[in-house]
């Protein structure tokens, strides 16, 4: 037992660090080029790329997983972002910055820790370290968000990123030293990924994806532009409210999970928290006070997080044992597909229509996930066995 806690601290440092980084670039990138005189639409591509990435590192990552072994992909993994955060030394061109997006969203380092949970963490278990691990993966995001924000006010744009780079390093070191290593059994062909992928593991993904969609079309790049020009916050001002948001999100999949969970059907809770989600969605379009806008934002995390608790907790019920890591890598595809149309369509809607656009698409993108939420088999009994099942453990361990 003790070797499974070490292990998943490990995993869980590095993706931490790494969230660390991904969230300070959140803030640091289009706070810095808006500041420069850069096009909305022109910053919203370096998330495109990011998000592109994303759709196609999950097979991509799940193969080597698969085939190499789960520590030498979470070390590579950890290595190429500090390699990356190190390149803002020497000033790169604003054409390797969006290389270095596309290569950052490659690296899919939830997707290394998950399959780390799914072998490591007892069964009863799995539910509460996974969103926990995710949980605090978005409050380290938040956290970079404000770090990012403070760094860029004070210190030199290349500087400002390096710092990430180091915490990324240590990780490394870290992980090299103490991670254990996994080699699946099974080695998936790769023309049948798909076929081998149980349809309900595609319609979680799905849903997921319409919902990840949603929050990136007017988190990623409009929500700081929109921050500093309708209510003229400082930078160090915009990573505090996009922290606040975040990191909000965060602590609510990491410890209400337990309870969220408890008692009740995994997809009637997901379909009944995404369409609550909608109206909150479309009230951000509406003009307010910066402190309402703050309040709408914890309250869509809110719910938000109660999403990301169900879907967390099937995505692991859905994959198997023997193939974790392509079911994962399944998963997160379309968990991703959207995304850079979201992010794209919404730095195309901020420049012509305004910024109710981008909140009105971002309310179409939930409505969506919601209603396909609806094809997923109902789970009312295993949930409560996992419920008693880790009370029960808990009891015999006191």
């Amino acid at each position: 037992m003790e070797s499974h806690k070490r292990t998943i601290a490990v995993v869980a440092l590095g993706l931490w660090s790494a969230s660390l980084t991904i969230g300070a670039l959140r803030v640091i990138l289009p706070v810095y080029f808006a500041s420069a005189g850069v096009s909305i639409s022109k910053i919203a591509f370096l998330f495109f790329f990011d998000s592109l990435a994303q759709i196609l590192a999950p097979i991509v990552v799940g193969l080597a997983i698969n085939r190499l072994g789960y520590r030498r992909c979470l070390l590579g993994g950890l290595g190429v972002h500090s390699l990356i955060s190190f390149m803002y030394i020497f000033d790169p061109a604003f054409v390797l910055i969006y290389l270095e997006r596309f290569v950052r969203g490659l690296i899919t380092m939830p997707l290394m820790s998950e399959v780390y949970v799914k072998h490591f963490s007892p069964k009863e278990r799995q539910p509460h370290h996974i969103n926990m691990m995710l949980g605090l993966r978005d409050v380290a995001k938040g956290t970079g968000m404000f770090v990012g924000g403070a760094l860029i006010a004070f210190v030199p744009f290349k500087y400002s990123i390096v710092v990430f780079g180091l915490l990324t390093t240590m990780a490394a070191v870290v992980a090299l030293f103490y991670l254990p290593d996994v080699r699946e059994e099974v080695r998936t062909p790769v023309l049948k990924i798909w076929g081998i992928v149980d349809a309900k593991i595609k319609t979680l993904g799905l849903s997921r994806g319409f919902l990840q969609g949603a929050e990136d079309a007017w988190a990623s790049a409009v929500l700081p532009v929109y921050l500093t020009l309708v209510f003229g916050l400082s930078p160090t001002l915009v990573g505090a409210v996009m922290m606040a948001g975040l990191m909000f999100y965060g602590a609510n999949v990491s410890f209400l999970s337990r309870w969220l969970i408890a008692g009740w059907d995994s997809r009637r809770a997901l379909v009944a928290s995404g369409l609550l989600l909608v109206p909150v969605s479309f009230s951000l379009s509406l003009p307010t006070s910066v402190y309402f806008f703050l309040l709408l934002i914890c309250l869509y995390q809110l719910l938000n997080s109660a999403c990301a608790v169900y879907q967390n907790h099937l995505k692991l019920e859905f994959a198997t044992k023997d193939k974790t890591s392509i079911d994962l890598a399944a998963f997160k595809t379309l968990s991703n597909l959207f995304k850079p149309l979201a992010v794209f369509a919404a730095g195309v809607l901020a420049d012509t229509v305004g910024f109710e656009g981008v909140f009105y698409f971002a309310s179409l993108l939930v409505l969506s996930s919601a209603l396909t939420s609806l094809a997923l088999p109902k789970t009312a009994a295993p949930l409560a066995e996992v419920v008693h099942s880790y009370a029960a453990g808990s009891a015999s361990r006191k």
